[in-house]
C-alpha cells in the first residue's frame, strides 16, 4: 500500500492500472524463455581420449531444437595450431580459421529450423607435429538470431602426447647356409631410445643394439621379434614368424649367378668399432648408385659406383675403428687420421664384374691437419687388399671452416685408412734454405782476385749475417766491391 500511495502522489497513476501492467509483465515472463533456455542444445563426441602428435581424429556435434529458430550458428574453438577439415556440414555454410580468430571454426545455417529438427556436423582435427603435450580442450557454443550463445555439451577434453614407437625392421640376407651372418636394420618410427632383439624366437633378449649383426650357427627357420621403446612415450613390438631360414651346406644349390647384392657382413671385432652406420639402396644396372652417410662422427660422406648388374636392395656398412682393423697385418703408411672398414653387398659384390667407377668421398678435420703439421695435398686414402696397403688416387675437392673434403677412386671395398706421409714445410725452413743457396751462389760468382781484395772481416760479416734475403746479400757484396775498386 505504501508503494501505491507513492505512485498516486507523484505520478497520478491509478493503482488498478499499475496492477494490470505488472500482471502483464509476469505473464509475458512466463511465456518467453530466458536466453540460456533458448530451446537449442548441442552435444559433442570426440572419437578418442588420446591425441597423438601429427595424428588426426574425427569430432561429431549433434544439434537439436524444440522450437523454430533463425540463423543457427555453431562455433568450435580448438588449441592453437590445430587444423580442421570438414567432413559433413549438414547444409551449413562453413567458415574456417582464415575468416575468424586463429583455431576457430564456424558453421552457419541460413534457412530456419523448425521445432524438432536436428543437425549434425562432423569434422576432422589434425594435431601439429610438435604440439604442447598434456591435457587439451575443444570448446564451443551454439546460438541463434534471437538468443544468446550456450555452451556445447558432451566431450571436450583429451590428452595430447607423442605416439609410441612403431617397431619396424629389416634383415639381410634372409636365408643362406650355416653359419649364416645376418645384418638387422632398425626402421622404427617414434624415436625409440632402446631396442630388444630376439633372433631365434625363444623369448630371450639376444641384443640391445640398434642395428645388430647376428650369426646363426644351426640350421632351421627362425622367428625374429623387435621391441622398441621410447622412455617417455611407450613401446612397440614387431614379430616376423619364420623370417630367417638357415640351411645346411649340403642342401645349398650350385651357383648364385651373382643376382643378389644382399646385406654386407663384417668380420671386424665389435670391441674395435667406434661407430657403425648402415645405408640401404636399390642397385640397378645402368643407374648410378650413391650411399650417403650422415653420422656426426662418421668421416665417410658417401660411397658411390656404377653397377654393371641389377642386385635390388643392397646394404652398405661403414665402420669407424678405434685402432687398425683386426683383419689387417700391419698399420697403414704415414700418420693415420682414421682406420675404416667399408662393406657393400655380400662377399664378392665389389668386383670389376659387378661395379665400376667406385669412389669414396670423405673428410678430414682442420684441427688434425694443423696439430699434426700435415700437408693437405698429401692426404691419401689407402686400401688394404691381398695382405698389402695400396695408395688410392685421392684429390682435394672442397673446404669449409671445419673440414677438408676429398674423393678417392677405389677398385673395391674392404679396410681403408685415411693417412698422410708428408709434413708441411715451415716458412722459416724455406727462408733459411734460400739464404744458404744465395750465399753459395754469390761466393762462387767472385774471382779469386776479387775475394783477396776484400777484407776478411767483410767476408766474415757476410757469412755470419742472419741474412734478410738474397737481395740484401747481393747489395752488401756490391758495396764492398765498389770500395775495393776505389782503393785501387
Amino acid at each position: 500500500m505504501n508503494i501505491i500511495e507513492i505512485i498516486r502522489t507523484k505520478k497520478g497513476i491509478k493503482p488498478s492500472s499499475f496492477i494490470a501492467g505488472f500482471a502483464l509483465i509476469i505473464l509475458l515472463a512466463g511465456i518467453i524463455p530466458p536466453a540460456s533456455a533458448s530451446g537449442v542444445e548441442a552435444s559433442r563426441e570426440i572419437s578418442t581420449e588420446t591425441a597423438y602428435a601429427g595424428g588426426s581424429f574425427p569430432v561429431t556435434v549433434h544439434i537439436k531444437t524444440d522450437q523454430q529458430v533463425e540463423a543457427l550458428v555453431l562455433d568450435e574453438n580448438l588449441p592453437d595450431g590445430w587444423q580442421i577439415n570438414q567432413l559433413e556440414n549438414n547444409g551449413a555454410v562453413f567458415q574456417d580459421i582464415s575468416t575468424f580468430k586463429e583455431s576457430t571454426a564456424e558453421w552457419i545455417w541460413v534457412e530456419n529450423l523448425s521445432a524438432g529438427e536436428e543437425r549434425t556436423v562432423i569434422y576432422q582435427v589434425t594435431v601439429p607435429s610438435y604440439p604442447e603435450t598434456g591435457s587439451s580442450k575443444i570448446s564451443g557454443t551454439i546460438s541463434t538470431y534471437s538468443t544468446s550463445a550456450v555452451s556445447v555439451g558432451g566431450s571436450s577434453e583429451l590428452i595430447v602426447t607423442y605416439p609410441p614407437p612403431g617397431a619396424v625392421f629389416s634383415a639381410s640376407p634372409l636365408s643362406g647356409t650355416v653359419p649364416l651372418t645376418v645384418q638387422f636394420t632398425d626402421l622404427c618410427t617414434g624415436n625409440p631410445n632402446s631396442w630388444e632383439w630376439d633372433f631365434d624366437g625363444n623369448a630371450s633378449i639376444d641384443s640391445n643394439e640398434r642395428n645388430p649383426v647376428y650369426t646363426y650357427e644351426n640350421t632351421g627357420t627362425y622367428t625374429v621379434t623387435l621391441r622398441a621403446t621410447n622412455s617417455t612415450y611407450g613401446n612397440g613390438t614387431e614379430t616376423k614368424t619364420g623370417y630367417i631360414t638357415v640351411k645346411s651346406k649340403t642342401s645349398s644349390s650350385g651357383g648364385s649367378g651373382g643376382g643378389s647384392g644382399g646385406g654386407a657382413g663384417s668380420p671386424e671385432s665389435s670391441k674395435n668399432i667406434e661407430l657403425k652406420e648402415i645405408a640401404n639402396e636399390q642397385v640397378f644396372k645402368g643407374t648410378h648408385t650413391c650411399y650417403t652417410f650422415k653420422g656426426g662422427a662418421n668421416d665417410i660422406v658417401s660411397v658411390e659406383f656404377d653397377p654393371k648388374k641389377s642386385f635390388g636392395k643392397t646394404t652398405a656398412i661403414v665402420e669407424i675403428l678405434k685402432n687398425k682393423s683386426s683383419i689387417v697385418k700391419e698399420p697403414s703408411p704415414g700418420t693415420v687420421y682414421k682406420n675404416i672398414n667399408i662393406w657393400v653387398g655380400n662377399s664378392g659384390f665389389s668386383s670389376s664384374e659387378n661395379i665400376e667407377n667406385a669412389r669414396i668421398n670423405f673428410r678430414v678435420s682442420r684441427p688434425w691437419i694443423s696439430e699434426n703439421n700435415v700437408n693437405e695435398s698429401s692426404v691419401t686414402l689407402y686400401r688394404y687388399s691381398q695382405d698389402k696397403w695400396y695408395e688410392l688416387s685421392t684429390v682435394l675437392n672442397g673446404k669449409d671452416n671445419d673440414y677438408l673434403y676429398f674423393t678417392a677412386e677405389t677398385p673395391g671395398f674392404s679396410s681403408f685408412a685415411i693417412s698422410s706421409t708428408k709434413k708441411s714445410t715451415r716458412p722459416g725452413e724455406i727462408f733459411q734454405t734460400k739464404n744458404e743457396e744465395n750465399k753459395g751462389l754469390n761466393e762462387s760468382n767472385l774471382s779469386e782476385e776479387e775475394k783477396q781484395g776484400i777484407k776478411d772481416s767483410d767476408i766474415k760479416k757476410e757469412e755470419d749475417a742472419p741474412g734478410p734475403g738474397a737481395f740484401f746479400a747481393a747489395a752488401e757484396l756490391l758495396v764492398s766491391y765498389t770500395i775495393l775498386r776505389r782503393r785501387k
